[in-house]
């Protein structure tokens, strides 16, 4: 286990943010107080099957005896694991149970005003490839000069390979400034390549919501206004149909059965966060995924903010929010709900640091494994802080998406892009 306090100040230094999170154990948390024998908990999910929200109250279940009934519905719910943080007044004030005020003092949270949700964990959000697949392709230094390339090196990369896909031949290109070539042949690690990406649409928020969108808000600076907006949304949209028009795929096919798709070779790149790529894989076959950060084709005139240029918001990772901890107003077990939530934030957490590879709320992490090391060493590096949406604002960008993943690529043009561009203002925009 490692504390990266220090190493998330300087990254937030590098990206923008402020780094936050208390970084001692209150001894009221040290452990977390046994469930109550033979107890069932209601808990409703928004996120996928499996995902790192859904694995951490599984393991909870497992570890302290209890029966976790799944719903669909959060005000039926017991307690609720959210995409996005909680909409509306229907959630109680946690800062109201001392133990979980004490936890969400721990995570660096300001208890005076109330707090509805506490957060999992944070996790790093980019494309994800199978790196010895990735070698294959562009030799040893690719992955570093793929991770800093522009957009116009990044979209040429991408339709190289889907060229090269169809008919192997040299290719040559640019990435970082540094030439590269298609290999003339597949090499046996591309023998079952078939797609650039694979995309998960069939799981909507977690396909075309959240942290997708985090690089263009930080674009928009601090007034998040269709003027500000506008140019930056053109970005995503320009990265999202890069992503639609080189897949072979189905688009509603689920986020796990993407990411089986890279880690089996048959697709180059899935967009998602860590943790729950660890969580439908497991942390042994994350291991040989690398990562690239999500590139959108942003110019200077869409940039309404001076703490980012381009490069950054081009080459940085986003660390987001693996998901929230909620209890419904009309939970009819609020002491399991708690128990439960003080669990994770406790003696449970090595299942979010050893188990899911998360960064916990309070700044510590696992580098006991090669991918769990990188992460801490990209925190410390830069990344894109992720600015974070609610349910409903999630809901909308995942219908965005989806219509347009819907769409006839040929159909592609200014007025699909107009249409997608003002559905995620409905959301973000305000």
């Amino acid at each position: 286990m490692k504390r990266i306090a220090a190493l998330l100040t300087a990254a937030c230094l590098l990206a923008g943010c402020s780094a936050g999170g208390q970084t001692g154990t209150p001894a009221a948390l040290a452990q977390a107080p046994a469930a109550p024998a033979a107890q069932t908990l209601r808990v409703s999910c928004d996120a996928p099957d499996p995902s790192a929200l859904r694995t951490a109250l599984t393991r909870y279940g497992e570890d302290q005896g209890v029966t976790i009934e799944w719903v669909d519905d959060a005000a039926s719910a017991d307690l609720a694991l959210l995409s996005g943080l909680p909409d509306g007044d229907g959630w109680q004030n946690l800062a109201d149970q001392p133990l979980l005020a004490a936890a969400a003092e721990r995570a660096g949270y300001d208890t005076s005003g109330g707090v509805t949700a506490l957060p999992l964990g944070r996790s790093l959000y980019a494309y994800w490839a199978n790196g010895d697949l990735l070698t294959a392709l562009l030799g040893d230094t690719g992955l570093a000069d793929l991770q800093n390339a522009s957009w116009n090196e990044w979209k040429n990369f991408v339709l190289s390979v889907s060229g090269w896909l169809v008919a192997p031949t040299t290719i040559p290109m640019t990435l970082n400034g540094n030439s590269y070539s298609m290999p003339q042949d597949r090499p046996e690690a591309a023998a079952n390549l078939e797609e650039v990406f694979a995309i998960g649409g069939g799981d909507a928020v977690a396909a075309w919501g959240g942290p997708l969108y985090t690089s263009a808000l930080l674009a928009a600076g601090s007034q998040h206004t269709e003027a500000t907006l506008s140019g930056p949304l053109g970005g995503i949209y320009n990265a999202l149909t890069l992503e639609l028009t080189n897949t072979a795929a189905s688009t509603t096919q689920t986020q796990a059965e993407a990411a089986a798709a890279v880690a089996d070779g048959k697709a180059l790149f899935v967009r998602a966060s860590l943790a729950d790529l660890t969580a439908q894989l497991g942390v042994d076959a994350v291991q040989k995924l690398v990562p690239v950060p999500v590139k959108c084709y942003y110019v200077s005139g869409d940039l309404s903010s001076q703490e980012y240029n381009l490069t950054g918001l081009m080459n940085y990772p986003t660390l987001a929010c693996a998901g929230y901890l909620a209890i419904p107003s009309g939970s009819a077990n609020v002491e399991g709900a708690v128990s439960a939530i003080l669990w994770l934030y406790s003696s449970g957490s090595s299942v979010l640091t050893d188990e899911l590879l998360l960064l916990t709320p309070w700044n510590t992490a696992s580098d006991t494994t090669t991918l769990g090391a990188l992460q801490i060493q990209v925190v410390s590096t830069g990344i894109l802080p992720e600015s974070a949406l609610t349910v409903s604002q999630n809901q909308t960008l995942a219908a965005a998406g989806r219509k347009l993943a819907d769409t006839d690529p040929a159909s592609y043009s200014e007025w699909v892009r107009s249409v997608f561009a003002d559905s995620a203002l409905s959301a973000l925009a305000g």
